[in-house]
């Protein structure tokens, strides 16, 4: 599940670099192609607490990532490209770098 991880984290992070910096602003089509990736994700991080921690934190993690998970799909049910970006971007992808190591990260390619 890392390695499918850390590419979900990398797709997402290269759409919205591309999204501000490029204005590159078809992020819609090219989420709904990574939906399945996303929902994987979402189903086996609410499986249970990875990380150890605190039960209420966790309860509390999981009901947020829901709330993104329904900002991502009314996004793409109302072709709201900034909405879909902001709960990606700054919604969905804190959560995804939890799993990604630092190095590896700077590491990556960053090519768009």
């Amino acid at each position: 599940m890392e390695e499918k991880i850390q590419s979900l984290f990398y797709k997402l992070r290269n759409m919205g670099a591309a999204f501000l910096i490029y204005q590159k602003r078809d992020n819609i089509e090219e989420t709904k192609k990574i939906i399945p990736e996303i929902q994987e994700f979402v189903l086996w991080f609410l499986e249970g607490n990875r990380f150890g921690i605190e039960e209420e934190l966790y309860q509390n993690m999981s009901s947020n990532l829901l709330g993104i998970l329904e900002d991502i799909l009314a996004a793409l049910q109302q072709n709201d490209m900034v909405l879909l970006h902001d709960a990606t971007n700054n919604g969905l992808l804190e959560y995804l770098q939890l799993f990604v190591e630092t190095e590896q990260e700077e590491e990556a390619d960053d090519s768009f």
